[in-house]
C-alpha cells in the first residue's frame, strides 16, 4: 500500500500498545515493511481523501456591478463560485476543464472560461455573467439576434456563445461569417446548431 492507501491502514490498525506491520510496494516489486509500536494514530470522521480537511477563504468578488462575499473551498473554481454559492446558475459547466466554453465569462471585459479560474484568484477584478449581460426581460442585441434566428436549442453553450460573442464584438464591430465561426471555434454545440447561430449574429451591433 503506498501513498493515501497506507495512511489509511495506518489508522484503521494502530492502536495505542499494539504493533502493526505495513508492507509498501507493488505485487512481484520490491517490499519495505514499516513497524510501528505504541502508536496513537489520529483517525478523520467523515469524508477522507484529499477534500477531507480542505482549507478554505472568505473572498470578495465583483460580480455583475455588485459586491458578493462568501466563504469558499481554495480549489473551488470561478463558475462552481458563480453557480453554488451566488445562484448564478446561467454560467455553464459543460467539460469543467476549459475545453467546450460553456462557463465563459467576461473578465475585466474580456471572454474567459471560469471552470479553470480558481475563485480566490477572481478577486480584485470585474466579472460579467450571462445575467450581467442580458435578461429575458431585457436582452442584449445578440441574445435578441439569436432567438430572432433559431440559434438557441437546448441552451447548454448558448450562455458562454453570447459572452464569447459578446466579448469579440468590442475587439471586431462588423465580423464577417467567417471571423464569427473562427472566434467562436471554441465553443462546442453538440446540437449542432452553427448555420442559425452564424446567420443571427452576422449583422448583429453590439
Amino acid at each position: 500500500m503506498i501513498g493515501v492507501g497506507a495512511a489509511a491502514a495506518v489508522g484503521a490498525v494502530a492502536v495505542a500498545g499494539a504493533e502493526a506491520v505495513l508492507q509498501t510496494g507493488s505485487p512481484g516489486g520490491s517490499t519495505t515493511t514499516v513497524t510501528t509500536t505504541n502508536t496513537v494514530t489520529k483517525t478523520v470522521s467523515g469524508s477522507t481523501g484529499p477534500g477531507a480537511l480542505a482549507p478554505t477563504s472568505v473572498i470578495t468578488l465583483a460580480v455583475n456591478g455588485s459586491t458578493l462575499t462568501t466563504s469558499v473551498d481554495n480549489r473551488w473554481s470561478l463558475a462552481d463560485t458563480l453557480r453554488y454559492k451566488f445562484g448564478l446558475i446561467g454560467t455553464k459547466v459543460g467539460c469543467d476543464r476549459g475545453e467546450c466554453g460553456a462557463c465563459a465569462v467576461l473578465v475585466n471585459g474580456v471572454a474567459m472560461l471560469s471552470c479553470i479560474i480558481l475563485a480566490v484568484a477572481a478577486q480584485g477584478k470585474a466579472i460579467t455573467t450571462i445575467e450581467g449581460i442580458g435578461m429575458p426581460e431585457k436582452l442584449s442585441n445578440i441574445q435578441a439576434a439569436l432567438v430572432d434566428s433559431d440559434g438557441v436549442m437546448c441552451g447548454a453553450c448558448s450562455p458562454g456563445i453570447v459572452v464569447q460573442a459578446t466579448s469579440y464584438l468590442k475587439v471586431n464591430p462588423t465580423p464577417t461569417d467567417a471571423q464569427w465561426r473562427d472566434a467562436l471555434s471554441g465553443n462546442l454545440c453538440r446540437c449542432g446548431n452553427w448555420p442559425h447561430m452564424i446567420a443571427g449574429l452576422t449583422g448583429v451591433k453590439a
